[in-house]
């Protein structure tokens, strides 16, 4: 019976840990990995408009902070021909709504390589998306391997720079 009280003692602490983790990650400068995270606060502003994204091509995942929200996310993000854009699985992680919002108000910023980009997300209609299907497919899987199977589908947001407001 002891140990059975230990093992019950030890779950409730890496509860509570997890717990504690996830809550101190809302007041942090960007996401911790998967954990979504604070506002975007460090790192410099990019005030001259991007038109080129080519610069990005290679960078793996990036953070995004809408301005509609208080918390930022990892989230991945490719460029072709020199536009870029950000996936987003309507599968995985279950229960995030920023993809609902963005198409609400795609205002945003991202963070890439430590500088941040203010920017618009604009939903692709799913027959551009599917125009581009083969060519953003080949992308993502150069960048992060075998894709997930997304049965319920993804969108995918063109991004647009802007200039700070």
């Amino acid at each position: 019976m002891t140990a059975l009280r230990w093992l019950v003692r030890i779950a409730a602490v890496l509860v509570a840990l997890i717990a504690l983790v996830f809550f101190g990650a809302r007041f942090h400068d960007g996401p911790l990995g998967p954990i979504p995270g604070g506002a975007l606060a460090g790192g410099e502003l990019v005030a001259e408009p991007v038109a080129d994204w080519s610069f990005a091509k290679d960078t793996g995942e990036i953070q995004l902070q809408l301005e509609s929200q208080t918390r930022s996310r990892t989230v991945w993000f490719f460029v072709l021909d020199g536009k870029a854009y950000v996936p987003c699985s309507l599968d995985f992680p279950p229960g995030k709504n920023w993809h609902h919002e963005a198409v609400k108000d795609g205002r945003a910023t991202l963070r890439i390589d430590g500088k941040r980009y203010p920017v618009t997300l604009t939903k692709l209609e799913d027959s551009a998306a599917q125009g581009m299907g083969e060519a953003a497919r080949a992308e993502l899987s150069r960048k992060y391997g075998e894709l997930p199977s997304g049965e319920n589908g993804a969108w995918l947001f063109e991004v647009t720079s802007r200039t700070a407001s």
